[in-house]
């Protein structure tokens, strides 16, 4: 395998990792029923993935960005809420 290959494999791998973790935190993040669509949309991403990639290190290294990708997002979208007020925390005690 040539390295513009290997690079561009590469590339494709964190763009789906990327875009199915923010369908995903886009969908925990919202309460109607337009949400679904957001799941719906990682899963036939995730589909689309596995047709395309066949090796089983792109899907598990798939997999385990798309988590990373989920949670840092859920982070970046909690602390935003947070600065600009729309986010109540509860007070210990």
């Amino acid at each position: 395998m040539n390295e513009g290959s290997t690079f561009k494999r590469a590339l494709l791998l964190t763009a789906y990792s990327f875009a199915c973790g923010l369908l995903l935190a886009v969908f925990a993040q919202m309460d109607s029923l337009l949400r679904f669509a957001f799941s719906l949309g990682a899963l036939l991403l995730g589909i689309r993935f596995f047709r395309d990639f066949e090796s089983l290190r792109s899907r598990i290294t798939f997999i385990a960005l798309a988590i990373v990708f989920y949670v840092l997002i859920t982070i970046i979208i909690i602390m935003v809420l947070y600065a600009q007020g729309k986010l109540d925390i509860p007070e210990a005690g």
